[in-house]
């Protein structure tokens, strides 16, 4: 059925003895109908016809909420692709307790940090190097955007491994984290730098996969309401990655690690 365009309710009874109508009069009084009684009729037929139209148009109303709603719902189900701010800052996502890659924290994310800063601006934001309890750590990030050179969790060196999460659990305090995920994070890195399988071969390696799949989809899943305890080392997820890092080791020259996908 062809869709009402407008609310019938709106509808004004037409002059039934205008010239318009003429033909439909004259047949009811030919009938036997006076002038009166087929004017009569014809209001009649026209309101009950006005009122299947009106139901017709409340039937209508409610289809189309109801579509509507399943819409909404549906677009909420979909996949939210993220916009994006091309001028964010390491700094920005340190404050919104969002994921950021530990190579910004580490000595070589410094050193080009100072040379983008230099080549920038004069801004006293610019990176430099500071000693907190004699470990050498990030002075500021705050100029500091998103760079090409940046390094997976997994593909830190050691060492570069160990001076970056210093480094990131002094931003974390300042920027205010609660005290709640700093000690959980603070556990999270002493688990794995103090871990029985770093003298293994291969036991760094593996570690760093560790390392940096289980942050990143800790910070996942705090965005999504649904954090866990990154402080409680998960032995079946390591010996998981610990496979994969062996399995990758077998061709030859590979040295990364497959990260689990669940």
């Amino acid at each position: 059925m062809e869709r009402i365009t407008s609310d019938p309710v709106l509808e004004v009874q037409p002059n039934f003895e205008s010239a318009a109508y003429r033909a439909w009069l004259t047949a009811l009084m030919d009938g036997g109908a006076t002038r009166e009684e087929a004017l009569a009729q014809m209001a009649e037929g026209w309101g009950l016809e006005c009122q299947e139209w009106i139901h017709i148009w409340q039937q209508q109303i409610e289809e189309e909420a109801h579509e509507l709603q399943e819409r909404t719902e549906s677009e909420k189900k979909k996949p939210k692709i993220g916009d994006f701010d091309a001028e964010i800052t390491v700094a920005d996502k340190v404050k919104n307790m969002e994921y950021v890659e530990l190579w910004y924290f580490s000595p070589d994310g410094c050193r080009e940090a100072a040379l983008t800063s230099r080549s920038t601006s004069d801004s006293d934001d610019a990176f430099g190097f500071t000693r907190v309890d004699g470990m050498v750590a990030l002075k500021t990030i705050a100029s500091f955007k998103a760079s090409q050179k940046a390094l997976q969790d997994h593909d830190l060196s050691w060492h570069q491994f160990d001076l970056a999460k210093t480094s990131f659990l002094i931003h974390i305090e300042k920027n205010g984290w609660p005290k709640k995920h700093q000690q959980a994070l603070a556990l999270f890195f002493m688990l794995i730098t103090n871990h029985e399988h770093r003298v293994h071969p291969r036991g760094e390696k593996t570690l760093l996969c560790y390392a940096g799949f289980v942050r990143r989809e800790w910070h996942d899943q705090l965005a999504q309401n649904q954090g866990f305890n990154i402080g409680t080392f998960n032995p079946a997820l390591y010996k998981s990655l610990s496979d994969d890092v062996w399995e990758a080791k077998r061709d030859e020259g590979s040295n990364w690690c497959i990260l689990p996908i669940f």
